[in-house]
């Protein structure tokens, strides 16, 4: 028996029945029937969607986390290495200078090449008074290396400074040899310079000396200068920490190739090279940081210089990361860089983010971005030396 409800539900479910096809007839009906199972099924499409999209993005979210701690937690561990590594060479030191302390023995005679001497007076040209300047200039890195530059028989312009102009040959000074010492290169110059120099000793392939460098559209600064003035940090970090550091500019207006200023760390017998760029494609979204060094059958490196270059890289570019939060980007190893290729100990160019992207461009020019791209690098030189 139907009871009062049922009957109540019937009536309505008629009344809609007969108002359907008043409306659209029987046929319209159908359509009408279909209409409304299309637009269902169309929500629950779009409900589905924004539910898969949420799960990407948290997908991904989450693994942009987990890298960024990984990088934290390694550098965290090449920080205590090298602090621990420090501590032992402190007590070993402490340990010989008790028991015995000797003299560091020094060459009975140094002589530099043609070009080393060119690249010192552009050196010494772009710094000015390098004798009384707090930076390590390549004046200073001849005095710090146990070397100094002699000028007899030199004429002298009047006015200025025989300590500035070097001389034709290098005679040896009491001082003793650093432990570690670090060359900075600020990459590019106010000036390029179009003229060309060999690829790599004896290579008869031949690269433009200096190129202009990426500009920043978003923060209106070229990157000359953004190269300099981080290397500027990063030096004072060093220093504070108890390395011997040389700079191959201090200024933009300095004429120095890519091959003098591998010479100049060469002449400044350092440890490591270190060169300063920023980086710039045609694609706006990329960003982060890489490193170029020497590929591993590269010609004009010793095999150890080699793989000393590519662990330099890994722990530059992983240090930089760990402070400054930046994506971590492929390493390139190849052996069409002239200051890779004449270098005569570990080098690296440290690419630190892109001017092309606008909030690495930002980041890049910004003092706090600058402060903590310096400090990355610093804890990388540490843990570099901790090996």
């Amino acid at each position: 028996m139907m009871c009062y409800t049922d009957s109540i539900r019937v009536q309505k479910s008629l009344y809609w029945e007969v108002r359907m096809k008043k409306l659209f007839g029987s046929n319209g009906l159908s359509v009408a029937m279909i209409l409304v199972g299309v637009l269902i099924l169309a929500a629950s499409g779009i409900l589905i969607g924004m539910q898969v999209g949420n799960s990407m993005r948290q997908s991904a979210y989450e693994e942009e986390l987990a890298q960024k701690r990984e990088y934290e937690a390694k550098a965290q561990a090449e920080r205590e290495a090298a602090l621990k590594a420090a501590q032992e060479a402190a007590q070993a030191e402490a340990a010989q200078n008790t028991a015995a302390p000797t003299a560091t023995p020094i060459p009975a005679d140094i002589t530099m090449t043609t070009e080393q001497l060119a690249a010192a007076a552009e050196a010494i040209k772009g710094v000015g008074v390098a004798g009384t300047s707090t930076v390590f200039s390549y004046a200073d890195a001849q005095k710090n290396a146990g070397i100094s530059l002699s000028t007899e028989d030199v004429p002298q312009p009047e006015g200025t400074d025989a300590a500035q102009t070097p001389g034709i040959t290098i005679t040896p000074t009491p001082t003793p040899l650093p432990s570690k010492i670090v060359c900075i290169d600020p990459g590019h110059q106010a000036e390029e310079m179009t003229d060309t120099e060999p690829n790599g000793p004896n290579s008869t392939e031949m690269k433009q000396k200096v190129t202009s460098g990426a500009y920043g559209e978003f923060s209106g600064k070229n990157e000359y200068e953004i190269n300099l003035e981080v290397s500027l940090k990063l030096r004072d970090i060093l220093v504070s920490r108890g390395y011997t550091v040389v700079m191959t500019r201090e200024t933009h207006d300095v004429t120095i190739s890519n091959v003098e200023r591998a010479q100049i760390a060469t002449a400044a017998n350092a440890n490591i090279f270190i060169r300063i760029h920023c980086n710039d494609v045609d694609e706006s979204e990329v960003n982060g940081v890489l490193c170029y060094g020497p590929a591993s059958d590269n010609t004009y490196l010793p095999q150890e210089i080699i793989e000393n270059s590519q662990r330099l890289c890994e722990v530059l570019r992983d240090n930089q990361c760990a402070v400054t939060g930046q994506k971590a980007l492929n390493n390139l190893y190849q052996n069409d860089m002239t200051g890779i290729n004449w270098a005569s100990m570990p080098v690296s160019i440290v690419e630190m983010g892109f001017m092309s992207n606008e909030t690495e461009d930002l980041f890049l020019a910004s003092e706090e971005g600058q402060n903590q791209i310096a400090e990355g690098l610093a804890n990388g030189v540490d843990a570099y030396f901790a090996g």
